[in-house]
């Protein structure tokens, strides 16, 4: 039965690899683009794993059968099935042999991983970037660190178990010392704030410049709240997530009740797929005083999109007919009441709000919209502030 599954999924990695090639051809156009959507970067991530990993694998089993031969033992039997690989080696000498012939595969595929590392230094086209440095992080990611740990609660492969089985004391203690140092290096480098925004230049490079402002600004102003969003929202869009989070966090701690905190932390919210606190921070955010005609429009739409990815459809519905009221060209909530009366099989309902966003004149283009324009959002409340914190200020000339 075991062997079986396998197989299924070696036939199962065969035809998503297919898919992924027949993809990579016709939308060559589109990845070929500067500014790259998180689509993207997913069909980078299926082209690692699926048409990468498989020949990484594949270089590994070679490297074992090779290190076998050349250690005086023999294959005594294998089988490869893009995804995984079994190699059975015997004939070894010494119990000592027995890690060099384990672990020849994982030293290949690592040197593999490495050397791609230079190309990154040639700044590729972003899509390139993201396919090569997801190679190589997913690499060394699975060498260092999912390899050992899958083994040992027995999912993975039996690297790890022969070689504890069979390999001498002496031998085991600074394969484990070697692997953990080298596994807490890799955890380090991956989670490093400057090597994290290098790469963020290389594969999001307009994201990264305005980043590198709003940090410059923030330098001069640190206890901003409108900088301190600024910069949550580009660490978010160059996908700098963790450090996003910690932003928010010094943002909550500084401004509270700021309309600012709120807005990113419905963002940040809505990224994690944590819909129902996106919802909630896009109400909240949209029922600051001076949020009004558009902004607000687009703030309860976005809370209708997060309704709507709750699968909460009639709230959804709700909060869509909250946003016409003040815009009633707001394209996301037509469209979220289109997918939400689908979803309901209502669908004579939803050829007419078809019909009526044409009558519009609506482009009926989402992309970059979902759940709402964050630049354009972002700059209308800064202006709605800018408007509040001038009021008294002319408000005090006033009353002299």
């Amino acid at each position: 039965m075991n062997e079986v599954c396998l197989w299924c999924v070696a036939a199962l990695t065969a035809l998503v690899a297919l898919n992924t090639v027949w993809h990579f051809w016709t939308e060559r156009e589109r990845l070929a683009a500067e500014d790259l959507d998180d689509g993207d970067r997913a069909f980078a991530w299926r082209i690692v794993i699926f048409l990468v990993f498989p020949i990484l694998n594949l270089f590994d089993l070679r490297a074992t059968m090779t290190v076998c031969d050349l250690l005086g033992g023999y294959t005594k039997s294998w089988s490869y099935g893009l995804l995984w690989y079994h190699a059975v080696p015997a004939g070894l000498t010494s119990n000592e042999l027995v890690i060099p012939v384990l672990f020849a595969g994982s030293v290949v595929t690592t040197l593999f991983a490495l050397c791609l590392l230079p190309a990154l230094f040639f700044r590729p086209h972003p899509f390139f970037a993201n396919v090569i440095g997801y190679t190589i992080a997913f690499t060394l990611g699975l060498n260092l660190i999912a390899d050992p740990l899958l083994s040992a609660v027995g999912l993975g492969g039996v690297r790890w178990q022969l070689a504890l089985q069979y390999a001498p004391l002496d031998a085991r203690v600074p394969l484990i010392a070697v692997h953990v140092i080298l596994a807490l290096v890799y955890l380090c480098l991956i989670r490093n704030s400057h090597v994290r925004l290098w790469f963020s230049e290389l594969t999001r490079p307009a994201a990264s410049a305005q980043l590198k402002d709003a940090l410059s600004d923030m330098q001069t102003a640190p206890a901003n709240a409108r900088l301190s969003c600024l910069v949550g929202l580009l660490y978010e869009q160059a996908g700098m997530r963790y450090r996003a989070k910690a932003q928010l966090k010094k943002l909550k701690a500084l401004f509270p009740l700021s309309p600012y905190y709120h807005f990113l932390d419905a963002l940040i919210s809505y990224s994690k797929r944590d819909y129902r606190s996106a919802r909630r921070s896009f109400l909240y955010t949209s029922d600051f005083p001076g949020v009004d005609g558009e902004l607000k429009a687009s703030l309860m739409a976005a809370s209708a999109c997060s309704a709507y990815a709750d699968n909460d459809l009639e709230g959804a519905l709700n909060l869509c007919e909250r946003a016409l009221e003040f815009d009633d060209r707001s394209l996301v909530a037509r469209m979220v009441k289109v997918d939400a009366y689908m979803r309901q099989g209502k669908k004579i309902q939803a050829g007419d709000e078809i019909l009526h966003a044409m009558h519009l004149g609506l482009p009926m283009e989402l992309e970059g919209k979902i759940p709402l324009d964050i630049e354009l959002a972002y700059n209308q409340l800064v202006a709605m502030e800018e408007r509040r914190e001038v009021r008294p200020i002319l408000h005090a000339r006033s009353s002299h």
